[in-house]
């Protein structure tokens, strides 16, 4: 059996979406998501002109292809029956399977995720709002802690475990309790329904998977250089290492996703950051919590650096937004060609640093 990963391999934002796509219409049995959670937004559009933003869903829906929720990802309720309707609407159907220890996501840890990230002002995390964090924040309390196993059981703690979260644990975290009886029972009610179309299923159950990956290198929790800016979950190829050996995989192939420049959706650093570059990007619009995409220069080596100890070893690198190569290679930081028909050499240079 032989896997296939994903990787972004800058800010996030980088195409992973498109490859997994592709991929998976070359042949993909299953698309795995090894980290993060709904806060992914991956574009695809098929040569039919069919289109939608995978966000809880893997890249490979539109082809019908099942999606495997590691325990490494974060399920939300709430954020997965929104992106249900959407491809219901559209025709779309396609098999959710995760892993019992998933853990879940509640209203609760969204709304504290919201006024911690509004208290913050100019000093914002650069959070999507959707209560990832919180929710790993959570977890760590036993007591508090919500796995899918909870939902498939039925666990009768679940109600209890809400109103506490919604109670003391809120006032701790933000000063406040929350006081929402409608969405607490629009949410039980949801987790019961997520429980019944989502199925039990384990790495070992998955062939030939594809792993698809959110965020980016440079958001990895590890990259102390970039705190508090990051994401809490490991970005590269830490849980596909630790997925495949579970599974008995040996033989993988790491396909890392970059722009022909960088970007950044959100607070915090972007080395290189040019405000006069400006990208057409029609999913990454203006955010009402990670504000409008900004963008910067690429250095290839860094890149390839970055990649090369990520995978520790051999690697794919794939270019996306190749067709404004050009108006962004005028940019003074980049140290390689300013025309189109110097792709390949740049692309060689950074094949040879590996």
């Amino acid at each position: 059996m032989k896997a296939r990963a994903v990787i972004g391999a800058n800010f996030g934002d980088e195409g992973k979406g498109l490859i997994v796509d592709y991929l998976c219409r070359t042949g993909g049995e299953v698309v795995v998501r090894f980290n993060g959670g709904s806060q992914a937004g991956h574009t695809v559009v098929t040569p039919e002109g069919l289109r939608h933003v995978f966000s809880h869903f893997g890249s490979g829906t539109l082809y019908g292809v099942p999606t495997f929720l590691s325990q490494f990802f974060i399920c939300n309720p709430i954020t997965f029956f929104r992106e249900f309707q959407e491809l219901h609407a559209m025709g779309v159907t396609a098999e959710v399977f995760a892993h019992p220890d998933c853990l879940v996501s509640t209203f609760a840890d969204m709304i504290i995720n919201q006024r911690k990230e509004l208290k913050r002002g100019d000093k914002a995390h650069g959070s999507v709002g959707i209560g990832i964090h919180e929710t790993m924040q959570r977890s760590a309390v036993s007591e508090l802690k919500i796995t899918m196993s909870d939902l498939w059981n039925r666990s009768t703690t679940l109600p209890n475990k809400l109103a506490e979260i919604c109670d003391r644990y809120a006032k701790f975290r933000t000063g406040a309790p929350i006081v929402e009886p409608k969405m607490t029972e629009a949410f039980l009610k949801e987790c019961e329904a997520f429980a019944q179309l989502v199925h039990p299923a384990g790495i070992g159950q998955c062939k030939d998977p594809i792993f698809e990956g959110a965020q980016g290198l440079l958001l990895d929790q590890n990259r102390k250089e970039f705190h508090p800016h990051v994401t809490h979950s490991n970005t590269g190829m830490a849980n596909v290492r630790t997925l495949c050996q579970q599974a008995g995989i040996t033989d993988v192939d790491a396909y890392y996703v970059s722009r022909t420049y960088l970007t950044r959706h959100g607070a915090g650093p972007l080395p290189g950051e040019d405000a006069a570059m400006a990208f057409e990007d029609t999913t990454n619009l203006p955010h009402p919590w990670q504000g409008k995409l900004r963008f910067a220069p690429l250095n290839p080596f860094d890149l390839a650096r970055r990649c090369r100890d990520d995978v520790g070893g051999e690697f794919k690198m794939v270019l996306t937004h190749c067709d404004q190569l050009e108006p962004m290679c005028t940019a003074d930081l980049y140290s390689y060609g300013p025309t189109r028909d110097n792709v390949r050499g740049w692309t060689d240079r950074a094949k040879k640093f590996n």
